[in-house]
């Protein structure tokens, strides 16, 4: 008998675990087309020139933004459909693809203009943010988490 409470408590156990653990992202995962956070300044102008503008560390490429704090990237952002994940969501996908592709959103908040969905890296160090409007993903994020 003390078997089978003690195999209950343990079955008990694991579930109440399970439903409490959350996305866990392979940080390498949180990039947008070759670009991540923590890549140097020198390799993003090698790889993809000076910027359309710069407004301090905020600098302005065709399709995306990024900003860049201490010669590294802090963050990349883009409302494009031209770049995409390495695991392949896009701005202009339905945000099912969220669930189907990260799970469950570490964190969900919502605004007045739709809802924002993020995901952590599994050693918590990055983020991937997707701003969802009307269903469907309008704006994907990469940066540091800080």
């Amino acid at each position: 008998m003390k078997f089978k409470s003690f195999a209950a408590v343990l079955c008990g156990a694991m579930i109440l675990s399970s439903s409490l653990c959350l996305a866990a992202v392979d940080g390498g995962q949180i990039m947008l087309g070759k670009i991540f956070p923590g890549m140097s300044e020198t390799a993003l102008i090698d790889a993809f020139g000076q910027p359309v503008q710069r407004n301090g560390d905020d600098w302005t490429y065709q399709t995306f933004k990024v900003e860049v704090e201490r010669g590294k990237v802090e963050s990349v952002s883009t409302r494009s459909d031209t770049i995409i994940t390495p695991n392949g969501v896009r701005v202009g996908q339905a945000a099912e693809a969220l669930n189907s592709t990260f799970g469950k959103a570490d964190k969900v908040d919502y605004d007045s203009d739709g809802v924002e969905y993020e995901y952590y890296s599994t050693d918590r160090t990055k983020k991937i943010e997707f701003k969802v409007v009307n269903g469907i993903i309008a704006k994907i994020t990469c940066k540091i988490n800080d």
